[in-house]
């Protein structure tokens, strides 16, 4: 989990004009610098937090919130209010008296029971830079992965120090901002159009092709070294559930908060931590989010398994499993469509997973994946929020021909394997339902 691969290197001394790893020269380095005299300009009329909405079509005030912007040209998005949770993050620009930002925003209701999206939102805005330290008003643009951005409004700041908001219904006119400038400024916000990180190339070896999507498989993620070494860690420290199913710990999550809402947040040991590091920095969880905050340990002996079910909306929809020990045949079963308004949080304790519809007679696994000691599963989009999963409890795996990776490893179908003990991390980010301090 410390590995060097999972930890980004500092790479080499900056050197002048090395921008992007791109060395300018003449005319291209008096733009780098005047870029640069730019910001240092901006920086004082539009650095610190302001509080923001915006319009989108007809609905006013879709967004609400605060937004931070650093002197560096970063910014961070909170939503404000009691009913919309949302966080964002970002970056700023300014090109003469021209000033730009572009922001990945994660939003959903507190109440709702749906799943959030999979990605982000990503949005933008441009404006003439604030001619005073208290009200400043520009174009809206909401900007659809590989497609143009499209302005569907208009955002306002106020600095928290000038008082309330008001709706955008009532915000003042946009100023005219030089063309120049300002398609200057759009070009550059074009260049931090990432991709989504799980689809970056790196994963694309580790892709399971087949009518489930979104499922990623690494062998090795951990060497056999760091297998035992997790083990033993395990073994020493972990205080375990003992269940029908499973034995079972939860880490990253503690009591209720006094509104009832969400769980308040407890520290993760160190090992965890380093674990979810290494994710993050792989991309496996979205960096607009918090890193990953919740971590639950599952201990198997021979003949126990997990009822075929999905983790639910509590969750973003992204779940990496790391298992140690034994080897297991884990489940995907056939596609649900079902209205999410319905679903609750609850638990079933009789199956001892998340509450959902009873699985219909005679239905078996859509696609199966071995699970081996040290490697990593991740399911995300529609295998999160749309495919049961699930462990059948036996005390041998067969390779049917729905087992994916089975020539892989080279186990071909008949095969049979008998288990022992299996231990498994399942990593979540745990969604905040309310505002509260301390909570996940």
């Amino acid at each position: 989990a410390e590995s060097e691969s999972a930890t980004p290197s500092p790479g080499p001394p900056a050197r002048p004009f090395l921008i992007s790893g791109v060395r300018h020269t003449g005319a291209t380095a008096d733009r780098v610098a005047m870029a640069s005299r730019d910001m240092v300009q901006a920086a004082p009329k539009v650095a610190g937090e302001w509080l923001i909405n915006a319009s989108i079509l007809q609905c006013q005030d879709a967004f609400f919130g605060r937004v931070h912007f650093t002197e560096n040209g970063e910014l961070v998005y909170m939503a404000g209010g009691t009913e919309l949770i949302g966080r964002g993050v970002g970056k700023w620009l300014a090109e003469g008296p021209v000033v730009g930002f572009q922001v990945d925003i994660f939003q959903y209701q507190s109440t709702s029971t749906r799943h959030v999206e999979n990605e982000p939102h990503r949005f933008r805005g441009v404006a003439r830079m604030p001619a005073t330290q208290t009200t400043w008003v520009g174009e809206w643009y909401f900007c659809p992965w590989q497609q143009p951005p499209r302005l569907v409004g208009k955002f306002q700041c106020n600095r928290r120090s000038f008082g309330p908001l008001g709706s955008t219904s009532g915000a003042g006119d946009v100023e005219n901002m030089p063309k120049d400038a300002k398609l200057a400024v759009l070009a550059k916000l074009d260049q931090f159009n990432d991709m989504p990180p799980m689809l970056e190339k790196r994963w694309i070896p580790h892709h399971i092709s087949s009518d489930v999507p979104d499922v990623h498989y690494v062998r090795n993620f951990l060497d056999p070294k760091q297998v035992e070494e997790i083990e033993r860690v395990i073994d020493r420290s972990c205080e375990w559930e003992r269940m029908a199913t499973r034995d079972t710990q939860e880490f990253g999550s503690a009591q209720r908060c006094s509104c009832g809402r969400s769980l308040t947040r407890s520290d993760l040991p160190q090992w965890q931590n380093n674990m979810i590091n290494a994710l993050q920095n792989l991309g496996a969880f979205h960096p607009v989010l918090y890193p990953a905050n919740n971590v639950r340990l599952n201990a198997y002996t021979p003949g126990q398994g997990i009822y075929p079910h999905m983790d639910g909306p509590v969750y973003y929809p992204r779940a990496a499993i790391v298992s140690l020990g034994s080897q297991c045949v884990f489940d995907f079963y056939p596609r649900e469509d079902y209205d999410e308004d319905k679903r609750g949080f609850s638990w079933d304790r009789d199956k001892e997973v998340p509450a959902g519809p009873e699985l219909p007679p005679g239905v078996r696994p859509k696609i199966s994946i071995m699970l081996e000691p040290g490697s990593l599963l991740i399911m995300s989009g529609a295998a999160f929020t749309r495919h049961r999963h699930g462990i059948q409890a036996v005390e041998e795996d067969e390779i049917t021909p729905m087992v994916k990776n089975a020539k892989d490893i080279g186990l071909e179908v008949g095969d049979s394997l008998r288990r022992g003990r299996r231990v498994s991390l399942t990593i979540r980010h745990l969604l905040p339902r309310c505002h509260c301090p301390n909570i996940i």
